[in-house]
């Protein structure tokens, strides 16, 4: 139940991220999957600025709210540049996504995957999405 895959859109910043976000999940136990139909957790890392990633994340992210609604225990995250600009604001278009992460907080997704899979595991209702686009001490992102 913990297989995760990453989807990212945009540069080169994103790639290097979103490697960073595996290593990290993977030092954590999650499996990193390359196939999204065999994923339990889909991470969209994304650009705000480059070849349309926006748009094709956000469109994305809508059309996966009907694997959502056939799996409730299914994850589904938004983190990067869109996360950071845009936030809680996603929500009013996105409201299935269970985590918003800016590009200052990526070291805090394997911890926030974990609650939330806890939660699912005891039966306990999410209720509301996890949005973290604060400003880190020390970051660079």
């Amino acid at each position: 139940m913990n297989r995760v895959h990453i989807k990212t859109y945009g540069c080169q910043m994103n790639e290097r991220d979103s490697e960073a976000v595996a290593a990290m999940l993977r030092a954590r136990g999650y499996r990193i999957v390359p196939e999204e139909a065999d994923c339990d957790i889909l991470l969209l890392n994304t650009c705000s600025v480059r070849d349309a990633a926006e748009p094709k994340a956000i469109g994305k992210a809508g059309h996966l709210s009907a694997r959502k609604k056939k799996q409730p225990d299914f994850i589904l995250g938004i983190l990067g540049c869109m996360a950071q600009n845009r936030g809680a604001e996603l929500l009013d278009r996105l409201p299935d996504v269970d985590l918003i992460v800016g590009t200052q907080k990526f070291h805090q997704v394997p911890d926030y995957l974990d609650n939330l899979r806890a939660a699912q595991a005891a039966g306990v209702p999410v209720g509301e999405t996890i949005v973290d686009t604060g400003d880190e001490a020390g970051s660079q992102n």
